[in-house]
């Protein structure tokens, strides 16, 4: 059989989860999650009656969409698989796996490796898209919300978890390497918004810049100028200190 025959054929859903890389039994699961994103089967076998798809249609449905967008790290590689660190093999979620084969949960594997605990185990796309069902069904029906409310954990629960967690990962180079990364990008932005608020500000209480404002109290203490223009005290010192 050559290329082209073997990537037009006929194959059932267990036949098809390790060419996708999905763990034994889990693709069924995500075709019912995700119902809209894959293709219709096109046979059935007498024998056991095992629906059939084309593998082809299966692995168009299956690759990472373009344009997704995340605010964790991908995990996968260029495509979209993620490589279980415990035995080589390559899934597109790793948790059924993992808690299948090596008897070990999400946060036992991430202990077990040394990654950060924000450390994602699925695809981009695949946590875009069952993000995107679950927000269509809590739409659809609300009533999904209050066992979700019931369950979850006090806020003071969370914030001792949240810091045990990082405490784990704080000295790990690649996170101090990430958030140092994360700094640079969003300082200036940051810098740049204050600085535009003290201009307003210093142009609502009748001056023509946070600089003219500066100049113009100068023989005010710093409290008093800072109820003239509308700061803190602690701005105008600031201000004083870079422009004598």
């Amino acid at each position: 059989m050559d290329t082209a025959d073997a990537a037009s054929r006929l194959v059932t859903r267990r036949e098809a989860e390790p060419l996708l890389g999905y763990a034994p039994g889990s693709l069924k699961v995500v075709m019912q999650q995700q119902c809209g994103r894959w293709p219709d089967p096109v046979a059935c076998r007498r024998r056991g009656r095992a629906l059939l798809w084309e593998l082809d249609a299966l692995l168009a449905a299956a690759r990472p969409t373009t344009g997704v967008r995340s605010r964790r790290p991908d995990g996968a590689d260029t495509d979209g698989l993620v490589t279980c660190l415990e035995c080589g093999r390559r899934f597109r979620s790793l948790a059924p796996h993992l808690a299948r084969v090596h008897e070990m949960s999400a946060a036992q594997y991430r202990a077990q490796h040394a990654l950060p605990a924000g450390a994602t185990l699925m695809a981009t796309d695949v946590r875009s898209t069952l993000s995107a069902t679950r927000i269509e069904a809590m739409a659809t029906d609300p009533d999904l919300l209050a066992p979700m409310r019931a369950a979850a954990p006090a806020p003071d629960v969370l914030a001792r978890r949240s810091a045990a967690a990082r405490a784990g990962t704080d000295g790990l180079p690649a996170v101090r390497a990430a958030r140092r990364a994360a700094a640079l990008r969003t300082l200036p932005a940051a810098q740049q918004a204050r600085r535009n608020t003290l201009e307003a500000t210093a142009r609502a209480a009748g001056f023509a810049s946070m600089a003219d404002a500066i100049a113009a109290t100068r023989d005010l203490p710093s409290r008093a100028a800072a109820e003239r223009i509308g700061v803190g005290a602690s701005t105008v010192k600031r201000w004083r200190q870079r422009s004598p």
